[in-house]
């Protein structure tokens, strides 16, 4: 099995150096779910970059490794990543501070 991971770690390694396909950067991003499947709108700076479709499978299946890799990220650094809504509340209440 690690084998198996492994090759498929290169892989994509050789895929993301070989640049043939093309790379989006996101800082915002819409939602949408239908019985089928669900829609991710991905946005720079408020403005429309790319649309992800999936099936609601691989969108929890997509969910579940972000989040796998996130908390490995703060467990190996000591920091804890904030939510959007978490820096919008301290941000208020610094301005209410001042």
């Amino acid at each position: 099995m690690d084998l198996e991971k492994d090759n498929q770690e290169q892989s994509m390694i050789e895929i993301i150096q070989s640049s043939e396909l093309n790379s989006i950067y996101f800082n915002a991003f819409g939602i949408g779910v239908s019985k089928n499947d669900i829609l991710i709108l991905l946005k720079r700076n408020g403005k429309p970059e790319a649309v992800l479709n999936a099936s609601h499978i691989t969108a929890k299946a997509l969910v579940n490794s972000l989040d796998q890799a996130l908390k490995k990220f703060e467990d190996d650094t000591n920091q804890k990543i904030p939510t959007s809504d978490e820096l919008e509340k301290l941000m208020e209440e610094e301005d209410e501070t001042n």
